[in-house]
């Protein structure tokens, strides 16, 4: 009886080959239909999660770009207002030639005057720059009262462009003189275009 049992609950080789027929023809549905969905439903995913990523960049970098443009905005006009008050070349040769009708003017008389100028930019073909800013160093030696001096140095820096007095230095020619001598170091700053000759 249990030999009969045993016999009747093992599949019929009909059956196995019909189970194994079904079986086969579920994995080539899933691998024909339900798989090419899955796996465009999981790029589907992957593609949202890095254009959202993407989106995100885009806008740090949009953002970030308008933050220094402005900056560079703001830098191009605190140039265009350094600008006002440097000289062009024209202007500080005849500022040169000026300071002995200064001097003068304040009744100092001068002892010495030496002109030097200094190329403070880069080749503006390597930075990109318009021109270069040139620094005219001039060491004037005056002879005259402390008044006369102190005149002297407000009608140096009365110019509408900035003069920069660098040091001072006031020595007495005599004890028994008032004159007195003084070693001025003054700064001018000048702008010139590409092309420029000095």
């Amino acid at each position: 009886m249990l030999s009969e049992n045993w016999t009747k609950s093992t599949p019929s080789p009909k059956n196995i080959v019909l189970a194994a027929l079904v079986l086969m023809g579920a994995i080539a549905i899933y691998n024909r239909v339900v798989a090419p969905h899955a796996n465009y439903l999981l790029a589907a995913q992957r593609y949202e999660s890095v254009a959202g990523k993407l989106t995100k960049k885009n806008r740090a970098i949009i953002d970030n770009v308008k933050i220094k443009k402005k900056k560079l905005e703001g830098l191009e006009e605190k140039l265009e207002q350094m600008r006002t008050n440097l000289f062009e070349p024209i202007e500080a040769k005849e500022f040169f030639s000026d300071i002995e009708v200064m001097s003068e003017g304040a009744n100092c008389t001068i002892y010495s005057l030496d002109v030097s100028q200094t190329r403070s930019a880069l080749k503006a073909e390597r930075s990109g720059a318009r021109g270069y800013i040139t620094a005219n160093h001039a060491k004037l030696s005056v002879v005259g009262s402390y008044r006369n001096i102190v005149a002297l140095m407000n009608k140096l820096q009365g110019s509408p462009r900035q003069v920069w007095i660098d040091s001072v230095s006031i020595k007495p020619i005599s004890d028994s003189s008032e004159q007195l001598k003084c070693d001025i170091s003054i700064v001018i700053y000048t702008t010139e275009e590409k092309g420029t000759v000095l």
